[in-house]
């Protein structure tokens, strides 16, 4: 009676267990952006926000404001991105590269190159070329151009998944 019992379950215990396996599929954790202006946090729009890199090597990062998900935003621009990790200042303007940022927010419009002092840099710490994610920090000043020359200090991190242009 024990046989009758056990004999089907351990039937189909070996038949589950010969199933084809599903196959794994990659974690990829969420997109996070974070953006700092003057040390203060500013929530990001990661929808509206872009990564992109283009056919000619140049490395785009626009960050929006998710107050203003219609806005400019940041936009840094590398040239001559080699998609490896490592440090890019924009000091390298001045050496033919264009390592450049902008900011756009309602009236305000400020350039990194209208700053006498221009200390802004990228640093890409992992590039996964499998699911296209960069990950790494920014630090740049950007100046108002004109009346007032505000100065804004942008920083943040990003984990995000970057677009081919």
């Amino acid at each position: 009676m024990i046989t009758r019992v056990l004999l089907p379950g351990l039937v189909l215990l070996t038949l589950l267990s010969f199933s084809p396996a599903r196959p794994a599929t990659p974690f990829t954790p969420p997109a996070t952006l974070t953006l700092r202006i003057n040390g203060l946090p500013v929530a990001t729009d990661t929808l509206g926000s872009r990564l992109f890199l283009g056919a000619d090597h140049t490395l785009r990062l626009n960050v929006i404001r998710a107050d203003d998900p219609d806005g400019e935003g940041l936009t840094i621009l590398i040239d001559r991105f080699p998609l490896a990790p490592g440090t890019y200042a924009f000091q390298e303007i001045l050496s033919g590269h264009n390592r450049d940022a902008s900011y756009r927010y309602q009236q305000v419009a400020a350039y990194s190159k209208s700053c006498p002092d221009n200390p802004g840099v990228v640093k890409i710490t992992a590039v996964d070329t499998t699911r296209r994610v960069l990950t790494g920090t920014y630090h740049c000043q950007v100046c108002e151009s004109g009346r007032g020359a505000r100065r804004f200090t942008m920083t943040g991190a990003f984990r995000f998944p970057y677009e081919e242009e």
